[in-house]
């Protein structure tokens, strides 16, 4: 049976979702709560109620770091899986590292493993990778993703120089999204 994917996209959002949820969201670069276009056709919405909502709760999730929208999942390893379910548990304000994700999952070895699954994580800002940081501290980034970062753990009221490490990231990707 083939699944039914449909495509959303405004001037700030492109998002993917099915019937399960959705399954793939990007807010272009520099947007941020203010400015993101919530308007849709009423058409539009009454073809996919997901599209509406797939706005309102990133609106939200920009304003309270929480939101209520299902996520499709399907697509992904058990691996991956349960790495983006301890993700999206981590509260607002708080950070992780790599291998504190892959001893809760019992798999104390696996951090790299962990990182990987976290760099495939296509939901934007709904599974907060951004509160998941390497050992030694983040990096001093010269990528967009780094900066992105950021900005993120500032506006949950970070201190960035007691998350900050002791090394210059120069790589082209950087700093997981």
């Amino acid at each position: 049976m083939k699944e039914i994917i449909d495509f959303l996209e405004t001037d700030t959002i492109s998002a993917t979702f099915s019937p399960k949820g959705l399954k793939y969201l990007s807010l272009k670069a520099g947007q941020d709560a203010r400015r993101i276009n919530l308007r849709l056709a009423p058409a539009e919405q009454e073809q996919n109620p997901l599209a509406g909502l797939v706005i309102r709760e990133t609106l939200n999730f920009l304003e309270t770091g929480k939101h209520d929208l299902p996520l499709d999942l399907s697509a992904f390893s058990s691996f991956q899986r349960s790495v983006f379910e301890v993700v999206s548990g981590i509260e607002p304000g708080k950070t992780v590292t790599y291998r504190d994700i892959a001893g809760i999952l019992g798999k104390p070895g696996a951090a790299q493993a962990v990182g990987n699954a976290i760099a495939k994580n296509p939901f934007s800002y709904f599974l907060p990778t951004h509160r998941v940081l390497p050992r030694r501290g983040l990096g001093i980034c010269r990528s967009g993703a780094g900066h992105l970062r950021e900005k993120l753990l500032l506006r949950e009221g970070h201190d960035l120089s007691k998350l900050r490490g002791n090394y210059v990231c120069t790589r082209k990707k950087c700093c997981l999204e």
